[in-house]
C-alpha cells in the first residue's frame, strides 16, 4: 500500500501500535497505583487526623481532671489552714479590746482621787491578772498544693532555643566555660576591660541572643547551688546599679536564697524541694514570662502580665561562689521555633 506516494511498511506500523498499547497498558497500571498510593495516604492521614483528635481530647480531659484535682486541693487545704488562722484573728482581735478597755480603765483610775483609786481596785487587778495573752496560730508557709500539668514541659521545649553567654557582659568575678554555656562565681576578681556593657558590681552575665519577639524556651542546670538568679532584662537596664540588686528596672529574675522571690514584686513563695533544673519560658507578644521545675514540671513562678518593649537578654547570676556552676543546658533535638515570631 501506498500513502502520499511512498512505500509504508506494515510491519513497521503494527510495530508502533503495539508499544502504543503497552505504554497504555503501563499507564493505567501507573494511574491505579497513583490512585491507590493516593487513596491509602488518604486513608493515613484521617487515621492519623483522628489519633491527634482524640489524643488532644484525650489530653484536655486530663488537663480538666488535673485542673479539678488541684482545685479541689486547694480548697481542701484553704480550709485546713485559714479556718484556725481566722479564729485565731478574732481571738486576738477580742483579747486586744478587753485589754483596751483595761487600759482605759487603769489610765481613768489613775485620775481619780485616792479614796476613788482604791474602790473596787481589787477586781481590776483580778482582772488585769486573769488576761492571757494566745499567741496567733503557727501554719507552715509551705503549701503542700504545687501546680503541675502533665506534658507542659514537654511542650514548651518545641520553644527551645541555643542560648549561650556573651563574655563581654560578665562580671569579672565571674567565669564562664569555653563553650560559653557554662558560669560560676570565683573567689578572685578577673582583670578584665571595663565597659557600659559589663556588670559591675553585679554578679550577672547576659546571653548573647537578643529576644524581640515571639516565644522562647530555655533550661539551666542549677544543682544544689544554695543561691542563683535568672530570668530577662532589658537591653538598656543598668549594668552598673549599687544597690540592691534586681529592684525593678527593667529586671525580670527568680532569686533563689532558700526560698524563691522576684525583684519587683517581693513575692515569696517557699518550696519544699528546689529544683535542680529550671526552665525559662518567655512569649514577648503575650508580655508572659515564667519559671518551672524541669524535672517535675511544676510551676515556680509566673510574673504578672507584662507589656515587654525593645530588645530583651536571658540573665543568670550564681550570687554566691560555688565549685558547682550554673549550666544552659542542651536540649534534645537542637534550636526549635524560639528564635522566630511564633
Amino acid at each position: 500500500e501506498r500513502h502520499s506516494g511512498l512505500p509504508f511498511p506494515q510491519g513497521k506500523l503494527e510495530k508502533s501500535l503495539e508499544h502504543l498499547r503497552k505504554q497504555m497498558e503501563d499507564a493505567l497500571l501507573f494511574q491505579a497505583q497513583a490512585e491507590e498510593t493516593c487513596a491509602l495516604w488518604q486513608k493515613m492521614v484521617e487515621s492519623q487526623r483522628q489519633n491527634v483528635l482524640a489524643e488532644f481530647e484525650r489530653l484536655r480531659r486530663l488537663l480538666a481532671e488535673e485542673e479539678q484535682r488541684l482545685l479541689q486541693r486547694l480548697e481542701e487545704e484553704e480550709l485546713e489552714v485559714l479556718p484556725p488562722l481566722r479564729d485565731s484573728a478574732a481571738r486576738l482581735g477580742q483579747q486586744s479590746a478587753q485589754l483596751a478597755e483595761l487600759i482605759a480603765e487603769l489610765e481613768g483610775r489613775c485620775q481619780l482621787p485616792a479614796l476613788g483609786l482604791l474602790q473596787d481596785i481589787r477586781d481590776t487587778l483580778r482582772r488585769v491578772q486573769d488576761v492571757k495573752l494566745q499567741p496567733p496560730e503557727v501554719v507552715p508557709m509551705e503549701m503542700r498544693t504545687v501546680c503541675r500539668v502533665p506534658g507542659l514541659v514537654e511542650a514548651l521545649r518545641r520553644f527551645r532555643g541555643d542560648v549561650t553567654l556573651d563574655p563581654d557582659t560578665a562580671n569579672p568575678e565571674l567565669v564562664l566555660s569555653e563553650d560559653r554555656r557554662s558560669v560560676r562565681r570565683g573567689d578572685l576578681r578577673q582583670s578584665l576591660p571595663d565597659s557600659p556593657e559589663r556588670f559591675d558590681p553585679g554578679p550577672c552575665v547576659l546571653g548573647r541572643e537578643p529576644l524581640t519577639s515571639g516565644r522562647h524556651y530555655w533550661e539551666v542546670e542549677v544543682g544544689e547551688r544554695a543561691s542563683w538568679a535568672l530570668g530577662v532584662c532589658r537591653e538598656n537596664a543598668n549594668r552598673k546599679e549599687k544597690g540592691e540588686l534586681f529592684a525593678g528596672n527593667g529586671f525580670w529574675i527568680l532569686v533563689f536564697l532558700g526560698s524563691y522571690y522576684n525583684s519587683s514584686e517581693r513575692a515569696f513563695a517557699p518550696l519544699r524541694d528546689p529544683p535542680r533544673r529550671v526552665g525559662i519560658f518567655l512569649d514577648y507578644e503575650a508580655g508572659h514570662l515564667s519559671f518551672y521545675s524541669a524535672t517535675d514540671g511544676s510551676l515556680l513562678y509566673a510574673f504578672p502580665e507584662t507589656p515587654f518593649s525593645g530588645t530583651l537578654r536571658a540573665l543568670f547570676s550564681p550570687l554566691s561562689s560555688s565549685p558547682t556552676p550554673m549550666t544552659i543546658c542542651r536540649l534534645k533535638g537542637g534550636p526549635g521555633d524560639s528564635l522566630a515570631a511564633q
